[in-house]
């Protein structure tokens, strides 16, 4: 199968995830739980290819993974590209809602 497509389809999965936790309401606490955790979904496909390569288990590029091009560790980065949308989107509108409320209360 073509890496395009595959490529794609993890992006796609990926916006699902981000618009999945923009619809959610969250406190900003759990939101930073969530950028933890999301962090940690990035970071450890990463360190995986990394003790990989230099003890020649495999021959991965850690370019490869970050562009969604290999596999099983692609798809623990696309779902951390997708909480991490999420949890911005999610932090922004927050925000959003306490300018407006803010600005109604200043108003009356």
């Amino acid at each position: 199968m073509d890496m395009a497509i595959i490529s794609g389809i993890f992006l796609g999965s990926a916006g699902i995830v981000a618009l999945l936790i923009l619809l959610m309401t969250f406190d900003k606490d759990y939101l930073k739980k969530l950028a933890i955790m999301a962090a940690v979904m990035f970071v450890s496909p990463l360190l995986i290819t990394l003790v990989g390569n230099s003890l020649a288990w495999f021959d991965l590029q850690l370019i490869e993974i970050i562009t969604l091009r290999q596999g099983a560790l692609s798809i623990l980065i696309a779902a951390a590209y997708g909480v991490i949308a999420g949890v911005i989107l999610n932090y922004i509108k927050i925000e959003i809602a306490t300018l407006w409320r803010n600005r109604v209360k200043l108003e009356k």
